[in-house]
């Protein structure tokens, strides 16, 4: 635990005045009198005892200002004591205290985040208790450190440990919504490096695979932001855990992304969803998923870039020569190379079925070879031209100039280098 650093003058004095000087008022005052002689000499440890019996004698005189300066004073106590097992009895008495001042309403929910954590290191941590209070320091925004910060996320994992059943469910939702909340929140607010990797180590601890995480995405969907942006954010973050995981194939990941895109349609979110289709081998839906986000795209290069991948999968995966190319010969610019060498092959491909005889059907490779060289690839060409007819295949069919090619209708120059 940090240090509070909590130096503050508690120095009462004699004329305090507590109604009618009685034996009680005056052994009242004389504690508190103690109290700030011992505060004077900084004995945190004295000042507390005397705070304590203090408590005890002067009974409800005891105000919001005594008890607040009395659970400050048990705080540097604990923080100056070097005994650990003086420490943790100091701390059970400040956590007595804090109920103290709960019950009688002077508590201040500013202090919850370290009461929550001082319950963490007492002798016997009540860690529903520490829970019901560090979710209350959450609503009062109160402002955590590193040390309360990772024992608030430790503790949660503990009470994923040591519960069943429904409870244990609730745990592990909590555990995996509040990764990403807290994350977000070591991000924003600058914390160490270090709480970032605590948190981690936990989580990865609990989600290992898509078995552990999977069957939780019901009740993340069910309760995410209404906020958009705060919605967009949750969902991604739930994607990338997924890829994280390789769960990327499976039905909830695509479930995700069509969320996502039903949050906020945006180019990304489409690609996404073509890329998915692709992985889990839905080529014809991927192309057509490919095809929306063509229509979104605003610049040429993109459309272009997306126009490749439609073409890989025509070609790949599909075998669709003839689409295929007809494909290839619409992209532009920096991929134009890449595209003609695709109809290259396409031609290729496809040349014993395009043509009535032998002889043209071998002509395909004239083709194939003069896409090939526009494509910048003339060893590829030339393997392309080895297949085209020989000269006296040419000379047998009446040595023409030139071939019409009725699969690609273009007409092909005749020659034997």
């Amino acid at each position: 635990m940090k240090r509070f650093g909590i130096l503050f003058g508690m120095i009462f004095t004699t004329t305090l005045f507590f109604g009618q000087e009685t034996g009680e008022n005056r052994e009242c005052k004389r504690m508190l009198l103690f109290v700030s002689q011992e505060l004077k000499m900084q004995n945190y440890a004295r000042a507390s005892m005397y705070y304590l019996k203090g408590e005890a004698i002067c009974g409800e005189e005891y105000g919001a200002k005594e008890y607040d300066n009395m659970s400050k004073t048990l705080r540097n106590t604990i923080i100056t004591e070097t005994d650990n097992t003086r420490k943790k009895l100091y701390t059970d008495t400040l956590l007595g205290v804090y109920d103290r001042m709960d019950t009688k309403g002077f508590y201040n929910e500013s202090e919850s985040s370290k009461r929550a954590t001082y319950i963490m290191m007492s002798s016997n941590p009540d860690y529903k208790k520490a829970d019901e209070i560090y979710l209350r320091a959450f609503e009062n925004k109160n402002k955590y450190n590193d040390a309360e910060l990772t024992y608030y996320y430790y503790n949660l994992y503990t009470l994923f440990s040591i519960t069943t059943g429904d409870e244990k469910a609730a745990f592990k939702k909590r555990l995996i919504s509040d990764y990403f909340r807290l994350s977000k929140k070591i991000e924003s607010e600058n914390f160490a490096s270090t709480t970032q990797q605590s948190l981690t180590g936990y989580f990865n601890s609990l989600v290992r695979s898509c078995d552990d995480i999977l069957p939780e995405l019901n009740g993340f969907m069910s309760s995410l932001p209404m906020d958009k942006e705060a919605k967009k954010k949750a969902v991604n973050n739930f994607l990338n855990l997924l890829k994280e995981k390789g769960c990327t194939e499976s039905n909830e990941y695509e479930m995700l992304i069509d969320t996502i895109i039903s949050i906020d349609n945006t180019i990304d979110a489409v690609l996404a969803k073509a890329q998915l289709l692709q992985v889990k081998k839905r080529f014809k839906e991927s192309i057509s998923v490919y095809r929306t986000a063509i229509d979104m795209a605003e610049a040429d290069s993109v459309q272009n870039e997306i126009m490749m991948e439609v073409l890989n999968i025509q070609y790949a995966n599909l075998n669709a020569y003839k689409t295929a190319y007809r494909t290839a010969l619409t992209i532009k610019g920096s991929n134009r190379s890449k595209a003609l060498l695709v109809a290259a092959n396409c031609v290729a491909k496809t040349a014993n079925s395009c043509g009535s005889s032998t002889f043209e059907r071998k002509c395909n490779y004239y083709y194939a070879a003069q896409l090939a060289s526009q494509a910048g690839s003339p060893s590829i060409a030339e393997k392309f031209k080895a297949n085209a007819p020989t000269a006296d295949e040419i000379f047998s069919n009446n040595s023409p100039k030139t071939i019409m090619l009725s699969c690609w209708n273009v007409n092909v120059d005749v020659k034997k280098d």
